[in-house]
């Protein structure tokens, strides 16, 4: 799919979306109904419709996830200017022997 079509199809996957989201499907009109089948008679809009729709639901699986405390954030002492890999490994070098 070339990059002027997917700018195209995305914003109208994600209102095709939303609009079932918001008031299902049945709501739609017979207008709206035919405009549906039309666009999403493409599988190219229709891949991005169904993407649209996994992207919805891997949001809401973060919505679970608790979010650190103020307390839990000012005893963060992560340096953002290094590399994440030597934070991870900070606690688990060996101490040099004397």
């Amino acid at each position: 799919m070339s990059r002027k079509r997917t700018n195209t199809v995305i914003p109208e996957a994600v209102r095709w979306f939303h609009r079932f989201r918001m008031e299902g499907p049945t709501a739609l009109s017979p207008d709206e109904s035919a405009n549906w089948a039309r666009w999403s008679a493409d599988p190219g809009n229709l891949a991005e419709f169904r993407r649209a729709n996994r992207l919805w639901k891997d949001l809401q699986a973060l919505s679970g996830i608790a979010r650190p405390t103020p307390a839990e954030l000012s005893a963060d002492n992560y340096d953002p200017s290094k590399p994440v890999s030597e934070w991870l490994t900070r606690g688990k070098r060996k101490k040099p022997k004397r």
